[in-house]
Protein backbone atom coordinates (compact mmCIF):
# COMPACT_ATOMS: atom_id res chain seq x y z
CA UNK A 1 0.00 0.00 0.00
CA UNK A 2 1.27 3.33 -0.74
CA UNK A 3 2.47 5.69 1.93
CA UNK A 4 -0.26 9.14 3.09
CA UNK A 5 1.50 11.80 4.43
CA UNK A 6 -0.96 14.10 6.51
CA UNK A 7 0.65 17.23 8.24
CA UNK A 8 -1.34 18.73 11.71
CA UNK A 9 -0.88 22.60 12.55
CA UNK A 10 -2.08 24.01 15.85
CA UNK A 11 -4.64 25.31 14.00
CA UNK A 12 -6.69 22.30 13.18
CA UNK A 13 -10.00 21.29 13.64
CA UNK A 14 -10.56 18.15 15.53
CA UNK A 15 -13.44 17.01 13.34
CA UNK A 16 -11.52 17.82 10.27
CA UNK A 17 -8.63 15.84 11.18
CA UNK A 18 -11.09 12.71 12.15
CA UNK A 19 -12.10 12.76 8.35
CA UNK A 20 -9.46 13.11 7.02
CA UNK A 21 -7.40 10.51 8.27
CA UNK A 22 -10.43 8.51 8.41
CA UNK A 23 -10.69 8.75 4.78
CA UNK A 24 -6.65 7.74 4.22
CA UNK A 25 -6.78 4.63 6.38
CA UNK A 26 -8.31 2.15 3.74
CA UNK A 27 -5.88 3.12 1.10
CA UNK A 28 -2.37 3.26 2.26
CA UNK A 29 0.14 3.20 5.43
CA UNK A 30 -0.78 6.50 7.20
CA UNK A 31 1.78 8.60 8.60
CA UNK A 32 0.73 12.16 10.52
CA UNK A 33 3.37 14.81 11.08
CA UNK A 34 2.41 16.29 14.37
CA UNK A 35 3.34 20.15 14.29
CA UNK A 36 0.29 21.38 16.62
CA UNK A 37 1.73 21.05 20.09
CA UNK A 38 -1.85 20.17 21.20
CA UNK A 39 -2.56 17.42 23.65
CA UNK A 40 -6.43 17.09 22.40
CA UNK A 41 -5.21 16.44 18.30
CA UNK A 42 -2.00 14.22 19.97
CA UNK A 43 -5.08 12.18 21.92
CA UNK A 44 -7.08 11.77 18.71
CA UNK A 45 -3.79 11.29 16.38
CA UNK A 46 -3.24 8.14 18.77
CA UNK A 47 -6.13 6.61 18.81
CA UNK A 48 -6.73 6.06 14.87
CA UNK A 49 -3.84 4.07 15.20
CA UNK A 50 -1.56 5.42 12.38
CA UNK A 51 2.22 6.15 12.64
CA UNK A 52 2.42 9.29 14.91
CA UNK A 53 5.90 11.83 14.60
CA UNK A 54 5.81 14.60 17.00
CA UNK A 55 8.05 17.81 15.37
CA UNK A 56 8.71 21.14 16.98
CA UNK A 57 5.67 23.40 16.83
CA UNK A 58 6.86 25.70 14.43
CA UNK A 59 6.97 29.63 15.33
CA UNK A 60 6.01 30.47 11.69
CA UNK A 61 4.75 27.85 9.29
CA UNK A 62 6.67 27.17 5.95
CA UNK A 63 5.05 24.55 3.89
CA UNK A 64 7.57 24.00 2.06
CA UNK A 65 9.82 23.65 4.93
CA UNK A 66 7.39 21.39 6.58
CA UNK A 67 7.10 19.36 2.95
CA UNK A 68 10.74 18.83 3.46
CA UNK A 69 10.61 17.25 6.95
CA UNK A 70 7.72 15.10 5.96
CA UNK A 71 9.10 13.49 3.24
CA UNK A 72 12.40 12.93 5.50
CA UNK A 73 10.04 10.30 7.34
CA UNK A 74 9.45 8.04 4.01
CA UNK A 75 11.78 5.71 2.28
CA UNK A 76 9.30 5.21 -0.23
CA UNK A 77 9.58 6.67 -4.31
CA UNK A 78 5.66 7.38 -4.26
CA UNK A 79 4.06 8.86 -1.65
CA UNK A 80 0.19 10.62 -1.58
CA UNK A 81 0.25 14.17 0.26
CA UNK A 82 -2.96 14.74 1.97
CA UNK A 83 -3.90 17.78 3.97
CA UNK A 84 -5.10 17.59 7.38
CA UNK A 85 -8.57 19.90 6.09
CA UNK A 86 -9.53 17.54 3.20
CA UNK A 87 -10.81 14.28 2.66
CA UNK A 88 -10.11 11.68 0.23
CA UNK A 89 -11.85 10.09 -1.85
CA UNK A 90 -12.53 6.20 -2.33
CA UNK A 91 -9.68 4.70 -4.50
CA UNK A 92 -8.33 8.24 -4.63
CA UNK A 93 -4.69 7.21 -3.07
CA UNK A 94 -4.93 4.23 -6.07
CA UNK A 95 -5.62 6.50 -8.71
CA UNK A 96 -2.94 8.78 -8.26
CA UNK A 97 -0.58 6.04 -7.26
CA UNK A 98 -1.13 4.65 -10.65
CA UNK A 99 -0.61 7.90 -12.34
CA UNK A 100 2.90 8.20 -10.96
CA UNK A 101 4.14 4.55 -11.11
CA UNK A 102 2.18 3.61 -14.28
CA UNK A 103 1.97 6.72 -16.67
CA UNK A 104 5.29 8.49 -15.29
CA UNK A 105 4.02 11.08 -13.74
CA UNK A 106 6.10 13.16 -11.29
CA UNK A 107 3.57 14.69 -9.69
CA UNK A 108 -0.46 14.39 -9.88
CA UNK A 109 -3.35 15.87 -7.56
CA UNK A 110 -6.81 15.61 -7.55
CA UNK A 111 -8.92 19.09 -8.10
CA UNK A 112 -11.03 20.42 -4.93
CA UNK A 113 -14.53 20.33 -3.91
CA UNK A 114 -16.01 22.21 -1.35
CA UNK A 115 -19.55 19.85 -1.27
CA UNK A 116 -21.00 17.00 -1.51
CA UNK A 117 -22.92 18.05 -4.82
CA UNK A 118 -19.30 19.27 -6.37
CA UNK A 119 -17.58 15.56 -5.49
CA UNK A 120 -18.48 14.31 -9.02
CA UNK A 121 -17.77 16.99 -10.82
CA UNK A 122 -15.91 16.68 -14.53
CA UNK A 123 -12.84 18.77 -15.20
CA UNK A 124 -13.50 21.96 -16.75
CA UNK A 125 -11.59 22.42 -20.14
CA UNK A 126 -7.80 23.68 -19.16
CA UNK A 127 -9.17 22.97 -15.50
CA UNK A 128 -5.71 22.85 -13.75
CA UNK A 129 -5.02 23.83 -10.38
CA UNK A 130 -2.40 22.16 -9.15
CA UNK A 131 -2.32 21.73 -4.90
CA UNK A 132 -0.50 19.11 -2.47
CA UNK A 133 -3.33 19.26 -0.41
CA UNK A 134 -4.68 16.10 -2.06
CA UNK A 135 -1.47 15.03 -4.42
CA UNK A 136 0.74 12.46 -5.36
CA UNK A 137 4.76 12.96 -5.83
CA UNK A 138 7.49 10.70 -6.94
CA UNK A 139 10.15 11.35 -4.14
CA UNK A 140 13.04 10.87 -6.27
CA UNK A 141 11.91 13.13 -9.02
CA UNK A 142 11.92 15.97 -6.00
CA UNK A 143 15.20 15.26 -4.63
CA UNK A 144 16.59 15.75 -8.55
CA UNK A 145 15.29 18.88 -8.48
CA UNK A 146 16.51 19.60 -5.00
CA UNK A 147 13.74 19.22 -3.41
CA UNK A 148 10.49 22.16 -1.97
CA UNK A 149 12.76 25.55 -2.00
CA UNK A 150 11.96 27.29 1.51
CA UNK A 151 11.72 30.56 -0.01
CA UNK A 152 8.61 30.25 -1.22
CA UNK A 153 7.42 29.36 2.20
CA UNK A 154 3.17 29.02 1.05
CA UNK A 155 3.51 28.64 -2.16
CA UNK A 156 5.53 25.63 -2.36
CA UNK A 157 2.30 23.65 -4.76
CA UNK A 158 2.83 25.90 -7.52
CA UNK A 159 6.54 26.32 -7.15
CA UNK A 160 7.09 22.23 -7.18
CA UNK A 161 4.52 22.39 -10.22
CA UNK A 162 6.13 25.23 -12.25
CA UNK A 163 9.93 23.85 -11.85
CA UNK A 164 8.65 20.15 -12.77
CA UNK A 165 7.38 21.30 -15.63
CA UNK A 166 10.27 23.29 -16.63
CA UNK A 167 12.70 20.53 -15.84
CA UNK A 168 10.48 17.83 -18.53
CA UNK A 169 8.74 16.84 -15.42
CA UNK A 170 5.35 15.36 -16.10
CA UNK A 171 2.37 16.62 -14.11
CA UNK A 172 -1.30 16.82 -14.48
CA UNK A 173 -4.21 16.08 -12.06
CA UNK A 174 -5.81 12.78 -11.60
CA UNK A 175 -9.91 12.41 -12.67
CA UNK A 176 -11.94 12.56 -9.39
CA UNK A 177 -11.72 15.37 -6.48
CA UNK A 178 -11.16 15.93 -3.03
CA UNK A 179 -13.20 17.15 -0.72
CA UNK A 180 -11.78 20.23 1.18
CA UNK A 181 -13.53 20.54 4.74
CA UNK A 182 -12.30 24.32 5.10
CA UNK A 183 -14.68 26.37 2.74
CA UNK A 184 -12.89 29.71 3.22
CA UNK A 185 -11.29 29.27 -0.29
CA UNK A 186 -14.22 29.02 -1.93
CA UNK A 187 -15.42 32.55 -0.93
CA UNK A 188 -18.87 31.62 -0.81
CA UNK A 189 -19.32 34.26 1.78
CA UNK A 190 -18.17 38.15 1.95
CA UNK A 191 -16.70 37.05 5.15
CA UNK A 192 -14.49 34.55 3.21
CA UNK A 193 -13.56 36.78 0.75
CA UNK A 194 -12.50 39.38 2.71
CA UNK A 195 -10.09 36.96 4.29
CA UNK A 196 -9.01 35.31 0.86
CA UNK A 197 -8.18 39.61 0.23
CA UNK A 198 -6.25 39.61 3.24
CA UNK A 199 -4.03 36.59 2.00
CA UNK A 200 -3.54 37.97 -1.52
CA UNK A 201 -2.16 40.98 -0.37
CA UNK A 202 0.88 39.13 0.65
CA UNK A 203 0.71 36.11 -2.09
CA UNK A 204 2.45 38.29 -5.21
CA UNK A 205 5.79 37.77 -3.63
CA UNK A 206 5.77 34.58 -4.26
CA UNK A 207 4.31 34.98 -7.50
CA UNK A 208 6.87 37.25 -8.83
CA UNK A 209 9.51 35.07 -7.22
CA UNK A 210 7.90 32.58 -10.00
CA UNK A 211 8.69 35.48 -12.40
CA UNK A 212 12.63 36.03 -11.62
CA UNK A 213 13.47 32.39 -11.24
CA UNK A 214 12.18 31.98 -14.35
CA UNK A 215 9.03 29.70 -13.54
CA UNK A 216 6.52 32.24 -14.66
CA UNK A 217 3.16 30.21 -16.00
CA UNK A 218 1.17 32.49 -17.57
CA UNK A 219 -2.47 30.50 -16.39
CA UNK A 220 -1.24 32.02 -12.92
CA UNK A 221 -0.70 35.27 -13.87
CA UNK A 222 -3.71 36.35 -15.72
CA UNK A 223 -5.89 37.27 -12.82
CA UNK A 224 -3.20 40.41 -12.72
CA UNK A 225 -3.85 41.17 -16.31
CA UNK A 226 -7.75 40.83 -15.84
CA UNK A 227 -8.01 42.40 -12.29
CA UNK A 228 -5.08 44.82 -12.99
CA UNK A 229 -7.90 46.48 -15.75
CA UNK A 230 -9.82 47.44 -13.15
CA UNK A 231 -7.50 49.68 -12.04
CA UNK A 232 -5.70 51.24 -15.37
CA UNK A 233 -9.21 51.54 -16.68
CA UNK A 234 -9.88 53.58 -13.69
CA UNK A 235 -6.72 55.51 -13.92
CA UNK A 236 -7.30 56.05 -18.11
CA UNK A 237 -10.65 57.84 -17.20
CA UNK A 238 -9.03 60.17 -15.74
CA UNK A 239 -8.12 61.44 -18.65
CA UNK A 240 -10.65 60.21 -21.12
CA UNK A 241 -13.90 59.10 -19.05
CA UNK A 242 -15.60 57.71 -22.31
CA UNK A 243 -13.08 54.62 -21.31
CA UNK A 244 -15.32 53.80 -18.63
CA UNK A 245 -17.44 51.95 -20.84
CA UNK A 246 -14.55 49.26 -20.98
CA UNK A 247 -16.18 47.98 -17.49
CA UNK A 248 -19.30 46.67 -19.50
CA UNK A 249 -17.43 43.80 -20.89
CA UNK A 250 -14.98 43.77 -18.31
CA UNK A 251 -17.78 42.72 -15.71
CA UNK A 252 -19.78 40.70 -17.96
CA UNK A 253 -16.91 38.57 -18.55
CA UNK A 254 -16.36 38.15 -14.75
CA UNK A 255 -19.69 37.01 -14.14
CA UNK A 256 -19.75 34.57 -16.93
CA UNK A 257 -16.56 33.24 -15.94
CA UNK A 258 -17.65 33.05 -12.02
CA UNK A 259 -20.49 31.71 -13.21
CA UNK A 260 -22.90 34.37 -11.51
CA UNK A 261 -23.17 37.66 -10.24
CA UNK A 262 -22.63 36.91 -6.02
CA UNK A 263 -19.92 34.64 -6.97
CA UNK A 264 -18.25 37.35 -9.05
CA UNK A 265 -18.35 39.80 -6.47
CA UNK A 266 -16.65 37.34 -3.91
CA UNK A 267 -14.23 36.59 -6.05
CA UNK A 268 -13.49 40.32 -7.20
CA UNK A 269 -12.55 41.58 -3.74
CA UNK A 270 -9.13 38.91 -3.38
CA UNK A 271 -8.77 39.79 -7.13
CA UNK A 272 -8.11 43.62 -6.42
CA UNK A 273 -6.16 42.65 -3.33
CA UNK A 274 -4.08 40.53 -5.85
CA UNK A 275 -3.52 43.09 -8.35
CA UNK A 276 -3.04 46.08 -6.03
CA UNK A 277 -0.21 44.09 -4.10
CA UNK A 278 1.57 43.93 -7.26
CA UNK A 279 4.14 46.40 -6.59
CA UNK A 280 4.99 45.05 -3.36
CA UNK A 281 5.21 42.09 -4.16
CA UNK A 282 7.89 42.65 -7.26
CA UNK A 283 10.08 44.78 -4.67
CA UNK A 284 9.64 42.26 -2.42
CA UNK A 285 11.12 39.50 -4.50
CA UNK A 286 13.74 41.70 -5.85
CA UNK A 287 15.52 42.06 -2.31
CA UNK A 288 14.81 38.66 -1.64
CA UNK A 289 16.65 37.50 -4.60
CA UNK A 290 19.48 39.48 -3.84
CA UNK A 291 19.67 38.19 -0.40
CA UNK A 292 19.90 35.03 -1.62
CA UNK A 293 22.61 35.56 -4.17
CA UNK A 294 24.62 36.84 -1.62
CA UNK A 295 24.32 34.02 0.50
Amino acid sequence: MVEILIPVGPKDKAEWIRRSISSALSQGHVTVIDNSDREDLAKIIDEMGVDHVKIPRMKKINMAHLRNVMVSYTKERFVIMLDSDVVLPKEGALKMEEKLKNEGYSLTWMHYAYSEDELNKPLSPGEENPNLGCAGIDILALKKVGMFDEKYERDEDVWIYSKFKKEKFKVGPTEGRCLHLNKTHARLTLLDSLIEAKRNFWRSKYDMMLVLDGLTNVTFLSGYSYFGSYYIIGILSIFFYPILLAYIPLIWLGIKYYGGIKRYFYNLIPGLALAASFPYGLGYSLIKRAIYKRA
